[in-house]
């Protein structure tokens, strides 16, 4: 379980675990949860939030209680931009993925026949050279 540390109405330290040594105190860890509220750590919770592909999260907000501290993740819908930029970056990802893939079997493909290679991957290549010189200058 964590904790925070709250003095003067502020979180000073935390969310985290409880230390075993803490100011001049040792054992912190093992003390009540009644000894714990008296010298400021308060149990932590947490609700956390799904993001869809077309939205961000943002900070988590705190909300301080005598009980304890809450913490609620916030999210947003990502701008025109942001959702423009993520389709990009998954497009050129997608890419070098395949790139990764098909590259070295077209190569070997293109290879002289005595090397392994076959006439069909040797024409390939020659067909499409310029076409894949100029997707990759796109990049």
């Amino acid at each position: 379980m964590n904790y925070c540390l709250v003095e003067n109405n502020k979180i000073t330290d935390g969310p985290r675990s409880l230390p075993k040594s803490w100011r001049n105190v040792s054992g912190l860890h093992l003390a009540s949860d009644g000894e714990l509220k008296e010298k400021g750590w308060l149990p932590y919770s947490e609700t956390l939030v799904t993001v869809d592909t077309d939205e961000v999260k943002l900070t988590t907000t705190f909300v301080i209680s005598a009980d304890g501290v809450a913490g609620t993740e916030n999210k947003r819908n990502m701008t025109d931009a942001e959702k423009a930029s993520y389709a990009i970056d998954v497009a050129h990802s997608e890419i070098h993925k395949l790139e990764r893939l098909e590259t070295p079997r077209r190569i070997a493909e293109a290879l002289s026949a005595d090397s392994g290679g076959t006439a069909d991957g040797r024409a390939w290549i020659k067909v499409n050279r310029i076409k894949i010189a100029t997707e990759r200058d796109k990049l």
